[in-house]
């Protein structure tokens, strides 16, 4: 017999225009092929204040390429 366990992605972000936090999750279905970044195209909505606007990864969070 062996432990099992998943693999569950956390992502937390910052509203532009409220400055509040909330997070977010994904389980990625491959984990070899799956990026780590997400599409900076894609946009959100602030759970907070409803604002809606594109990503963009925080300035000095690194990711390597092999993410």
């Amino acid at each position: 017999m062996k432990h099992e366990y998943t693999v569950e992605i956390l992502y937390h972000f910052t509203c532009c225009r409220c400055q509040l936090w909330w997070s977010w999750t994904s389980t990625p279905s491959q984990l070899d092929c799956y990026s780590l970044r997400l599409p900076e195209d894609d946009s959100m909505f602030c759970p907070h204040c409803g604002a809606e606007t594109q990503l963009k990864i925080k300035d000095g969070f690194i990711l390597s390429d092999e993410n």
